[in-house]
């Protein structure tokens, strides 16, 4: 009860009175029906604040001096009270209200005020002017967290503490004045702090630890995160016990095949190369807050186009530096003495352009480039798609950027089981993404013959060499006459397997123009550019 009796009146003294001066008659001027002698209205100044109105931040230091002045003596005085931390206090002792009649009260709360020299009834009646200095009684607020018997509420961020002050004097005449006191959620200082475990950082499963270290006891805490510079919290699992956990969060649905995948979502998990706030909270309030960095990503090989050099044992050109092999493309040594399908653009450095064209007058070929190998052999070609790659995090999505040119098709391959439904048709030009753990590459083969070993990492998860992962998929339906960025989100099959072995073909990457080149079927004027692969984390 002696913590209760001691809240209330420093509470109360936030609104109540410091000194009193009566009226020098000791009377009442008039009888408070209107009919005075005309002296002025009632007025409230508070030093350093010309608006009243206006809400003033609560702070652990202020500046709180108020004057009232009321000429012809007050007869009534009213304080309401709004304060999530507050009410249950006031309300305890004024049954049940946050309205406190300092001169009419219940005898409780008057007894309490006028035992800390808090003028109440009788000594506020006549009084002609009062003076408040609560610099000392305001910041109290702050310190005051909430109390269990009472069941009142933590104090707030971005929370409101309002007291309306409301009198008439003796010939009827009114004032009344809110004042607002803002908190806008400063650390509370329980002395509980928090770290991140750069250890635990996995950037493949996208989590990392946070610790919180001496926290209070009985305390409930909560830990949130956001990559910096986006709006979003995100809460994190686990507790002061075992530890939180920043994880990755996923939306599940069915694609166009009708497979299950996984995309993350926007902003969960922790991401190579991003900037993470963490923030500890002790209830809705902050009690502290790092910041850490994810190391970068992982690089694609010649992602900016710039190598180039003639691939070994041919006059064709080759997208990778000297020395070096992780893309390849389908250029046929025999169909292509008079036409390049893929090869570092004439007039704009470091981009590879790929053509369609009709070469040995009837046969189709489509520009291509991927990562993995191609060998020749007579007149059919076999792709090898794959690369070994050492991954070090998973990606959200590939980013590029690209131009197109996608027109009617004019071949259909006569091996092509749809070729009667694709002939006249619009063509699609396509780009996608597919990371894998195979334990060889995946070959195709097509020319002159029946094509085989086809595959759209969109309408499988899984092939004879192994699982497909994840995929990202781009179809490109008509021109593009101006650079485009293109971001092709993984959709997951697995996101919990573990990251795939350098050791084995990780990566697929394949730029086709006509999606059905495998079965010599598409628009021999289709042209792309492709630059600056890259991951987006």
């Amino acid at each position: 009860m002696k913590r209760i009796f001691n809240l209330v009146a420093a509470f109360c003294a936030v609104i109540a009175l410091a000194s009193c001066e009566k009226d020098p008659e000791g009377t009442d001027n008039g009888g408070g029906n209107g009919s005075g002698t005309g002296h002025a209205a009632p007025s409230m100044t508070w030093e350093g604040h010309s608006d009243l109105d206006a809400p003033v931040a609560l702070e652990e230091t202020m500046d709180v001096r108020i004057s009232i002045t009321a000429e012809a003596g007050i007869s009534t005085f009213t304080v309401g009270v709004s304060s999530g931390v507050l009410d249950p206090y006031i309300e305890t002792l004024n049954g049940g209200s946050t309205e406190m009649d300092l001169i009419g009260g219940p005898q409780t709360l008057l007894s309490l005020l006028s035992a800390v020299q808090i003028p109440t009834g009788s000594d506020l009646v006549g009084a002609t002017s009062v003076s408040l200095d609560l610099s000392t009684l305001v910041p109290m607020i702050i310190l005051t967290e909430g109390n269990q018997d009472l069941g009142t509420g933590d104090l707030l961020p971005n929370s409101d503490h309002s007291f309306t002050l409301s009198l008439t004097d003796s010939e009827g005449q009114s004032l009344r004045q809110t004042l607002t006191f803002h908190y806008d959620g400063a650390t509370v200082e329980d002395g509980a702090t928090l770290s991140v475990d750069e250890t635990s950082v996995d950037l493949w499963a996208n989590t990392a630890r946070v610790t919180v270290n001496d926290p209070t006891e009985g305390v409930q805490y909560s830990v949130q995160y956001r990559e910096k510079g986006t709006e979003t919290w995100h809460d994190a699992a686990g507790s002061v016990a075992e530890g939180f956990i920043l994880a990755p969060a996923y939306d599940k649905s069915s694609n166009e095949a009708g497979l299950e995948v996984s995309v993350i979502r926007d902003g969960a998990g922790i991401y190579a190369g991003n900037t993470y706030e963490v923030r500890l909270l002790n209830s809705d309030a902050e009690a502290d807050a790092v910041e850490f960095t994810a190391e970068g990503g992982d690089v694609i090989p010649n992602g900016d186009m710039t190598g180039w050099t003639v691939k070994e044992g041919t006059e064709l050109p080759y997208p990778n530096p000297a020395g070096t092999s992780f893309w390849d493309s389908g250029n046929n040594t025999v169909l292509t003495i008079t036409t390049i399908l893929c090869q570092e653009d004439e007039t704009e450095a470091g981009v590879a352009a790929l053509s369609a064209n009709t070469v040995l007058g009837s046969v189709f070929a489509p520009g291509n480039m991927y990562t993995g190998d191609f060998t020749m052999s007579g007149f059919t070609g076999t792709a090898k798609f794959g690369k070994s790659y050492d991954w070090t995090a998973r990606p959200r999505a590939l980013k590029l950027r690209y131009k197109a040119n996608v027109g009617v098709i004019d071949n259909a391959g006569s091996n092509d089981p749809e070729k009667d439904e694709w002939d006249g048709r619009q063509d699609v030009s396509r780009i996608f993404v597919a990371i894998v753990d195979w334990s060889a590459q995946h070959e195709v083969t097509s020319g002159m013959t029946t094509p085989e070993g086809m595959w759209d990492p969109a309408e499988v998860s899984t092939l004879e060499e192994g699982a497909i992962l994840g995929y990202g998929d781009l179809k490109i339906t008509g021109n593009v006459e101006s650079w485009t960025d293109a971001e092709l989100k993984i959709n997951w099959y697995d996101t919990e397997a573990p990251m795939p072995s350098s050791e084995k073909y990780s990566l697929v990457i394949s730029c086709a123009t006509s999606q059905r080149g495998d079965y010599l079927t598409g628009c021999s004027s289709n042209a792309m550019w492709v630059d600056d692969f890259a991951w987006a984390y």
